[in-house]
């Protein structure tokens, strides 16, 4: 990352660096996105306004590993002090820093070693180690090769000598794009001789690099070129996202593209710092979950949120707003390590762009499917969940939520519920729309079997909302196609009705006559008479029972999605009831009773 500090240097010089070096890489990225932009069809460009997303619940794209929430010394030897509050509920996966920590090194903190020991108690963690942090100044100032190697192998002793495996593997060099001089004599040549030393001393590590501080092809290609010649491939590539969300996808698909063309086999991928081109969005949700939903999609193996900010290392990333206090990104991070079982594909608007994305997994074990989003929109984001799984049942539970941020130093007192509704699951899948969304919150929407209160195989009397009357078979009818009605409560077997989770939809059926709740003709039209009909088990006598959360449910026929109501919103007995499309109307709710 381009802002390292050193005792060595001065402060003001190195920011100077910084920003000389920072605005090269953002005036290219600009000007390639603008020509991409200019070329582009005009087709291409206005689909990217859209704000709809798909997540497809069987499109599973691996298991769930929280791939980016690691940090760039994002912990220390101090800070966090409370580990187990503050980072195991993360369950981050690989935390980046120095290998030595102190005088003489590039920074006085966060050596690995004794970091990976305060990990530890974190099942997850592993700890990624930056060789070249061990030397002073920015550029690193170069020791000349044998004392490299030297320190090099003192380091890898001290690091077996721990007798930990947390650790994730050896980054050989930092930003060799900047940070490399060519007084220092080949970059290549001291890859190779580092490589070699590394598999002689600690032959089963993982070899990380060449950590460019952004993706450059022909560069990646030469570096490329010259291991798999010289039999020094790492284990791990690597390079920085620091110049904005819209070239994450592109760039990772040209890299695969690359190794293809070179014969090289499929690396696991670490994008080892990224972070909007605004650098004070560190850690917010909205910026965080675009590249979060980038990085699951492709499959990147791990990732680390930058250190923009040298004062405070120990914040993880920017996701605490203090030392001790949480800020709003340390909750979308939660919800993040939160997920489990496999991760599933999500389809954003524009996966070339900076608009909304974000990241879902479905845990068939614990039942659930989570959802987290985020970034720039209309004000308005709509998701539809396809293949939904049947542990889900016919009607879905959705609780939305959203955790607001103000700035990376405001401390949160977390997320806030939105909407908790239940969601008739129609041809396996359910739509939710979001309003009032905004690009700096972080959104989830998290759906599980919806607990109706209503017992399988009960009996039920059906009270209809606007009316008070009950459903009723006219005239206890034993007969198919005996109509259905309302008429005041009474006692009789003909208003009484087992109600039946079959999995699909929930079936009826009347206790006097033991024929089915029925949609006369396996209509799907509104006005659709409603009726009793020997139990065949099609759709038009299944229902989906959706509880308004008001003590109400409306029943939605599985065949044809409209709504159990009573006619011409009616109070009088022997009305009709019948089918029509939702209208929200009392005259379609219903309170389910224990006969």
């Amino acid at each position: 990352m381009i802002s390292k500090l050193s005792k060595s240097y001065n402060l003001e010089k190195i920011k100077e660096i910084q920003e000389v070096m920072y605005m090269k890489k953002v005036l290219v990225t600009a000007l390639c996105l603008s020509m991409m932009l200019a070329m582009a069809p005009a087709s291409k460009i206005s689909a990217a306004t859209g704000n709809s997303m798909t997540v497809d619940c069987t499109n599973v794209l691996r298991d769930a590993t929280h791939c980016a929430s690691g940090s760039l010394y994002g912990i220390t030897e101090t800070k966090p002090a409370d580990v187990n509050g503050l980072v195991a509920p993360l369950k981050p996966y690989v935390m980046r820093n120095p290998s030595r920590g102190g005088s003489g090194n590039q920074h006085s903190f966060g050596a690995a070693i004794p970091v990976s020991e305060k990990l530890a108690s974190v099942q997850s963690a592993k700890v990624s180690i930056d060789l070249a942090d061990m030397l002073p100044g920015w550029p690193y100032q170069w020791p000349g090769m044998t004392s490299w190697l030297n320190q090099v192998n003192s380091f890898i002793a001290d690091k077996k000598a721990s007798g930990r495996n947390n650790y994730y593997g050896y980054e050989i060099w930092n930003e060799p794009d900047g940070t490399w001089n060519t007084a220092n004599g080949d970059f290549n040549d001291m890859w190779k001789q580092t490589y070699n030393a590394i598999r002689a001393n600690d032959p089963g590590a993982k070899i990380i690099g060449p950590c460019y501080s952004y993706y450059n092809r022909t560069r990646l290609s030469s570096f490329l070129s010259f291991c798999k010649t010289n039999n020094c491939l790492p284990d791990i590539i690597s390079w920085h996202e620091l110049s904005g969300i819209a070239g994450v996808s592109p760039n990772l698909r040209d890299y695969r593209q690359l190794e293809n063309s070179l014969g090289i086999s499929a690396l696991p991928i670490s994008i080892n710092e990224y972070c909007d081109a605004d650098h004070n969005l560190e850690g917010q949700p909205g910026s965080s979950a675009r590249f979060i939903g980038k990085f699951e999609r492709y499959k990147v193996e791990s990732a680390c949120i930058t250190w923009w900010f040298v004062p405070t290392p120990g914040r993880l990333g920017s996701l605490l707003a203090t030392d001790t206090q949480k800020g709003a990104g340390w909750y979308f991070y939660k919800w993040y390590g939160d997920m489990s079982g496999k991760m599933v594909n999500v389809t954003p608007p524009n996966d070339d762009s900076n608009l909304v994305d974000g990241a879902a997994c479905v845990d068939s074990n614990s039942k659930f499917i989570s959802f987290i989003f985020g970034g720039p929109n209309d004000g308005t984001i709509s998701t539809t969940f396809k293949n939904i799984p049947s542990f889900i049942g016919s009607t879905a539970s959705v609780k939305v939520e959203k955790i607001d941020w103000v700035s990376k130093d405001t401390v949160s007192s977390g997320p806030s519920t939105i909407s908790t509704s239940n969601y008739p699951v129609v041809n396996g899948q359910i739509t939710v729309p979001l309003t009032g969304c905004n690009n700096s919150s972080g959104y989830r929407i998290y759906v599980t079997p919806a607990t109706s209160g209503i017992v399988s195989g009960g009996t039920y009397k059906l009270i209809n909302r606007e009316s008070g009357k009950a459903l009723d078979v006219y005239n206890s009818s034993t007969a198919d196609g005996a109509d259905v009605i309302q008429w005041s409560t009474g006692s009789g077997n003909n208003q009484k009705w087992v109600i039946t989770n079959m999995g699909n939809g929930y079936k009826l059926i009347n206790v006097n006559s033991k024929k089915a709740l029925d949609v006369y003709n396996t209509s799907t039209e509104n006005g659709a008479d409603v009726i009793q009909w020997t139990d065949n088990g099609q759709k038009n006598q299944l229902w989906n029972i959706v509880d308004l959360g008001n003590g109400y449910y409306n029943l939605v026929n599985v065949n044809s999605g409209k709504l159990l109501d009573v006619d011409n919103k009616s109070t009088a007995d022997g009305a009709n009831v019948l089918q029509w499309i939702s209208t929200g109307g009392y005259n379609q709710q219903w309170q389910i009773v224990t006969s």
